[in-house]
């Protein structure tokens, strides 16, 4: 039986075919292609880079390799692939461990699906990092890290200034991968998540000083188990800011949301691969399900259905949450609700907490006792009842704007990934307006 992500990317390209007469605002596939031909078929010569030779050893694309593919073929555990300036229309799989792919310029290092192929990068070995590029325009994820042929964990896994922009699916998927790290991303149009992390145990991951918007949900954590952080983020403009939940069959514990920005979510003119998604809808966090998921110190500002729910997964398979915390947040302007508990046949949870979030109010009112850190009372049933909300395809996103890279990618040597260091969300302060 075909996977529910292999079913998304199929409802995702019959969507592509719908789309196809639409007006494509945000492709930009009009800039020259280079692979070796042209989208016609026509060969083209290699682009000549205006930058100065770098001045660190690497295998050079396409000085040295013609391809991205080739160079990642050639390469040794511990090489660096630098890429020079130009739009690559490649499917790259990475299968050697501990290999540095970097651009010489995150602003003009083009990875680019012209939307007719499905993966831009796919991981399949441990200790690889992505640096200082964008990678743009599949009909499934910018970037796959996992090896779902073989069902095998992936050991560490960092992206680094890394832009994804107008994907079917996610920008950077991480599925049954430890040790992740995505740092300084800006992750736009996406019709699943700026950053989704699924099925792993003892996670360890950290997504930060990342910047997630115009997507179907900023980033999402779904059947994993300890140890995610996002922390010092800002999820912005997408139909849902962060979505927590139970995968169906696989809990979901140990979440941390903290000095974070989540704001203005409920923004229709933004992708949806899945219908299932908009019960998040407008929603800043959606804890669905899920056991000791902390929210902390965020700045929950504009969003158009709700601050925090706090109920069942977005697939009504998942019990309420247990020992969720929800304590020091900003919550301000919120069009319709601040935090939700949309609780479903509760029993009393003594570990359920919400406090310290300044003037916000708890829906429904009667559910304000059990939500007191030490109540013995259970949260009334309260039905969430979503709406249904207007999208675009996926390739109308806007584009989004240059953004600093790499200072050093000329000279800074390669590092692969490796064991990650998880902040304390009790140190966490709520980040200024």
């Amino acid at each position: 039986m075909m996977n529910q992500r292999v079913l998304l990317a199929i409802f995702a390209c019959c969507m592509l075919i719908v789309a196809s007469c639409a007006p494509r605002d945000g492709d930009d596939i009009g800039s020259p292609v280079f692979n070796g031909t042209t989208p016609e078929g026509e060969i083209v010569e290699p682009p000549i880079s205006t930058l100065p030779a770098p001045t660190i050893s690497a295998i050079r694309v396409p000085v040295d390799e013609f391809s991205i593919q080739a160079a990642v073929d050639r390469a040794q555990p511990g090489d660096l692939i630098l890429i020079e300036p130009g739009v690559y229309t490649e499917e790259v799989i990475i299968s050697t461990p501990d290999v540095v792919i970097r651009g010489r310029d995150r602003n003009t290092v083009f990875i680019d699906g012209i939307h007719s192929l499905t993966t831009g990068v796919s991981v399949v070995a441990n200790g690889v990092a992505i640096e200082n590029l964008t990678v743009r325009n599949y009909l499934g994820d910018a970037i796959s890290v996992g090896d779902p042929a073989s069902g095998g964990l992936i050991d560490s896994f960092r992206a680094l200034h890394v832009t994804t922009s107008n994907t079917a699916l996610s920008g950077i998927a991480l599925d049954n991968v430890i040790n992740a790290e995505v740092r300084q991303g800006w992750l736009s149009g996406h019709g699943d998540a700026g950053v989704l992390v699924s099925n792993c145990e003892q996670c360890n991951t950290l997504i930060t000083t990342t910047l997630a918007e115009f997507s179907a949900r900023g980033f999402a954590v779904v059947g994993a188990n300890q140890g995610v952080s996002i922390t010092s983020a800002t999820s912005r403009n997408n139909r849902a800011g962060v979505v927590i939940e139970d995968g169906d069959g696989r809990p979901t514990s140990g979440v941390d949301i903290a000095a974070s920005i989540i704001q203005n979510n409920g923004f229709s003119q933004s992708p949806v691969s899945n219908p299932a998604f908009d019960v998040s809808f407008g929603v800043g966090i959606h804890v669905g399900g899920s056991t000791s998921t902390r929210v902390i110190a965020n700045r929950i500002t504009g969003n158009t259905t709700a601050a925090v729910l706090l109920g069942q997964n977005i697939n009504n398979t998942s019990t309420n949450p247990q020992a969720a915390l929800v304590e020091r947040n900003t919550v301000l302007d919120n069009r319709t609700s601040d935090i939700v508990l949309a609780f479903q046949a509760a029993s009393p949870d003594p570990n359920l907490c919400i406090r310290e979030n300044g003037t916000a109010s708890i829906t429904p009112p009667e559910a304000a006792g059990a939500a007191s850190c030490e109540s013995s009372t259970a949260a009334p049933d309260f039905e969430w009842v979503p709406g249904s909300h207007d999208s675009i395809p996926y390739q109308n996103g806007p584009l989004p704007p240059e953004i600093d890279g790499l200072v050093e990618a000329d000279s800074a040597p390669p590092v692969p990934a490796g064991p990650v260091i998880l902040p304390n969300p009790a140190e966490a302060l709520v980040p200024e307006g």
